[in-house]
């Protein structure tokens, strides 16, 4: 190093202190009001728990599961009445079938569990497994 690199040096050295030496990191103060964010407010859906006779909500819980379907696995048919949920794949590919009919689901599709929904699904590949989030409320154990 040489005498001319010198006042580069010592900028770097001072600026590196006035950086570590602030009194307050910002990652330490909340912010007031909500930064950066869309769609806080836009409702993607709703389900109207009426249908599901749920009777005293404090019965009852919000439960959210992550669950993966193996290779050529499959989810048995099931009813939702009394159990509204909300579900978005994450992983992979799944076919549900409701009654005769029948619909591909890729990552990043979602759905929503109804009082009248009975579904089933399978995972149709034989190599990679799909995972669900799964998010509904369901009978607190006793």
């Amino acid at each position: 190093m040489t005498i001319r690199h010198l006042p580069l040096l010592v900028g770097s050295l001072l600026s590196s202190i006035f950086l570590l030496s602030s009194p307050v990191c910002a990652a330490e103060m909340p912010p007031e009001k909500p930064v950066g964010l869309t769609g806080l407010n836009d409702v993607v859906g709703s389900i109207d728990l009426a249908p599901h006779n749920l009777g005293a909500v404090g019965d009852y819980e919000l439960r959210a599961r992550s669950i993966v379907v193996a290779p050529s696995g499959a989810i048995h048919n099931h009813p939702h009445a009394g159990r509204p949920g909300v579900v978005r794949i994450i992983k992979g590919t799944l076919i549900e079938v409701r009654g005769t009919t029948e619909r591909t689901l890729k990552a990043g599709d979602s759905w929503y569990e109804y009082a009248d929904t009975v579904h089933w699904f399978r995972n149709p590949s034989s190599s990679e497994p799909a995972e669900i989030w799964a998010v509904d409320m369901v009978p607190k154990k006793k």
